[in-house]
C-alpha cells in the first residue's frame, strides 16, 4: 500500500515502522496510560464491565464495535478489556481511529497517538482516504481495530444509525465484529469538556461476535455496507436493553 498521497494527514502523519522496538514501546505506553484510567474508572468514578471473558477468548482479527459519545471512549474501555491479553500479545491491543485535528497537535501528542496504535481520521475526506484503506490492511494482516459505527459522537448519548463506513471495511477485509455499549462516560467526558470529571458511574457491556456471511455473498457496494453497519447497531441496541436488565438485578 502506498502512502503517495494529497491527503492532508498522510503528509504531515508517517506510518510507523511497528518493528521491534516500537512494539515494546507501545505496551509501556498502554500500561502506563491504562494505570491512570484504571485509577479514574474505578476509584475515582464507579465501574461495571460485563463481558470481559469475550475479550479473552475470541481471536483476532475482528472490528470492536461500540457506540461513540466522548472523545476519549476508545480509552476508558479498551484500557480496561484489553490490556491483560495485550501486553502478553502485541496484536490483542487494538488499533483507534481518532481525528488527526483533535490529536496530533504537537509532536509530543503524535509521538503519544503513535505508540497507542492511532490510524488518524481526517474530517470529511470520506470512507475512502488512505487512514481507511491502512485500518482495512490492519484487519486483513490479522489486527483489531476499534471502529464507532454512528461515526461521530451522539451528543445526547442516544444511539445513533450506523454509517458505511464500518460495512465497507469489514466487508474488504472479511472479518467479525464484536460489539459493546457503553453509559455513563459521556458523564466522565461531555462534550466540550478536556478534564475528565469524577464520581460518576460508568457501566459497559461487551456481547457476543457477529459474523456477516450472508453478507459476504452481495455485492460490493454502499447498500451491503449499510446493512452491515445497521447489523451491528442493531446488536448494540439489544445490549443497551441487556445491560439495562443485568442493573436491575
Amino acid at each position: 500500500m502506498t502512502e503517495k498521497t494529497s491527503n492532508r494527514v498522510v503528509e504531515k502523519w508517517k506510518v510507523p515502522k511497528e518493528n521491534l522496538i516500537f512494539r515494546i514501546m507501545s505496551k509501556i505506553f498502554t500500561f502506563l496510560t491504562s494505570i491512570f484510567i484504571w485509577i479514574w474508572m474505578y476509584i475515582l468514578n464507579s465501574s461495571r464491565f460485563y463481558g470481559k471473558d469475550i475479550i479473552q477468548r475470541e481471536k483476532a482479527p475482528y472490528v470492536f464495535a461500540s457506540n461513540h459519545t466522548t472523545m476519549f471512549d476508545s480509552g476508558f474501555i479498551d484500557c480496561i478489556v484489553f490490556l491483560k491479553k495485550g501486553m502478553l500479545n502485541y496484536k490483542y491491543l487494538p488499533y483507534h481511529t481518532p481525528e488527526y485535528g483533535n490529536f496530533y497537535k504537537n509532536w509530543f501528542m503524535s509521538m503519544y497517538m503513535n505508540f497507542v496504535k492511532c490510524i488518524p481520521l481526517e474530517r470529511g475526506k470520506g470512507i475512502d482516504q488512505f487512514a481507511q484503506k491502512l485500518v482495512t490492511q490492519k484487519l486483513i494482516n490479522g489486527g483489531i481495530v476499534h471502529i464507532f459505527p454512528e461515526g461521530t459522537r451522539s451528543r445526547s448519548g442516544d444511539l445513533l444509525p450506523g454509517k458505511g463506513g464500518v460495512g465497507k471495511r469489514i466487508y474488504e477485509s472479511k472479518v467479525k465484529a464484536i460489539p459493546c455499549y457503553h453509559e455513563g462516560i459521556r458523564d466522565i467526558l461531555p462534550v466540550g469538556k478536556s478534564m475528565p470529571r469524577v464520581g460518576k458511574k460508568v457501566r459497559v457491556i461487551i456481547g457476543e461476535p457477529i459474523f456477516f456471511d450472508e453478507f459476504f455473498k452481495m455485492e460490493n457496494k454502499p447498500e451491503t455496507w449499510k446493512l452491515i453497519s445497521e447489523r451491528i447497531m442493531e446488536e448494540i441496541k439489544n445490549l443497551k436493553g441487556e445491560l439495562h436488565e443485568l442493573e436491575k438485578r
